[in-house]
């Protein structure tokens, strides 16, 4: 069974949340550069009902600095109990578009964002696929029936 999906094209992808984060500076070392406090889990205040995001985290890297890693991704669900946090976390690269597929459950869930202690700023930007999302199964099904002359 295959899955059939349309990623490349722009008019299947909604923004459903964009935000900048700049982190607190509260004290100055003694060569007088701010200090700041790190930047706290950010909770995207949308709820998702696809199986499919795409993730952006972009920030201002210093002056020869090499950054790669943008933090991680936490998929949340609301059960009975309260918010449950579902699978590992996903990895983020920094200035890409993440592509996240979660194993397809028929519950909206909520996203949290952690980026790195070192980021002074994060913007983030959530797109939710929402194209055609079909498999071959029913092509398979009746492929079986035609063989077996149903």
């Amino acid at each position: 069974m295959t899955r059939i999906l349309q990623l490349g094209i722009e008019s299947n992808w909604h923004l459903q949340y964009s935000d900048s984060f700049p982190a607190v500076s509260y004290l100055n070392d003694s060569a007088g550069k701010p200090i700041y406090q790190r930047i706290t889990e950010i909770n995207i205040p949308v709820v998702f009902d696809k199986p499919i995001i795409a993730v952006s985290v972009n920030t201002t890297v210093p002056v020869g600095k090499v950054w790669k890693y943008a933090g991680y991704l936490r998929r949340s669900l609301t059960t009975g109990l309260g918010a449950s946090f579902v699978g590992e976390p996903e990895s983020l690269f920094l200035g890409k578009f993440n592509l996240v597929v979660f194993d397809d459950l028929n519950i909206n869930y909520s996203l949290s964002i952690q980026v790195p202690k070192w980021f002074i700023s994060a913007n983030i930007a959530v797109y939710q696929y929402e194209g055609a999302d079909t498999t071959t199964l029913e092509d398979d099904v009746q492929a079986i029936k035609i063989s077996l002359g149903i």
